[in-house]
């Protein structure tokens, strides 16, 4: 009786130790906000990144990579406590431009000649159509077209974007600020980003 017992025993030990080696470890989850960031590449900003501008946190809700005639640029949906506002990465002929824009309901603005907005003139400095894919929320499909003219006042510091997707008619008006890579800050959802 007593080699039973302990025959159970070791064979229930056996089939323990057997188990605990063969199921997978749990992946240890980081939090994104603990530490000091790392200085960040701004073009590898990404879904699910936490984008810190003035004190507050924004989670990247969903990116597009925006492609015409060569040229490559990304549009980031951040949503935070102070609401939604897209962040835009761009090389501009070697100098990184980023720019947080906001959107602009029911200005009736069309991107035809100069366009005042807040009583200042803006006046056009780009115009065209890309390409894009998107992920996440977005709020547009998953690929496919875009026009676009960017407008600017005479000093610089005020833009107007408007954009059109297709298949929609309808322009979407966004002022934006043009922000400096210092003035963000950004905790990558995974390790390695």
């Amino acid at each position: 009786m007593a080699i039973l017992v302990l025959a159970v025993v070791v064979g229930v030990a056996v089939f323990v130790w057997r188990s605990r080696r063969s199921s997978p470890q749990p992946v240890p989850r980081v939090d994104p906000l603990a530490g000091e960031p790392a200085v960040y590449d701004p073009h590898k900003i990404g879904v699910g990144d936490v984008v810190t501008y003035a004190g507050v946190d924004h989670v990247v809700r969903g990116s597009i990579v925006l492609e015409e005639g060569g040229s490559v640029w990304r549009e980031h949906l951040l949503d935070g406590s102070s609401g939604r506002r897209w962040l835009s990465v761009e090389d501009d002929e070697g100098a990184l431009e980023l720019t947080l824009w906001t959107r602009r309901e029911g200005t009736g603005l069309t991107p035809d000649g100069e366009v005042v907005l807040d009583d200042r003139v803006h006046r056009q400095i780009e115009r065209g159509r890309a390409t894009y894919t998107a992920e996440g929320t977005t709020g547009t499909p998953a690929a496919g077209s875009v026009d676009y003219a960017d407008y600017r006042t005479s000093d610089g510091l005020r833009m107007i974007a408007f954009e059109r997707w297709a298949p929609t008619q309808s322009w979407e008006v966004s002022t934006g600020r043009a922000v400096t890579r210092g003035e963000l800050t950004v905790y990558h959802a995974a390790q390695g980003s």
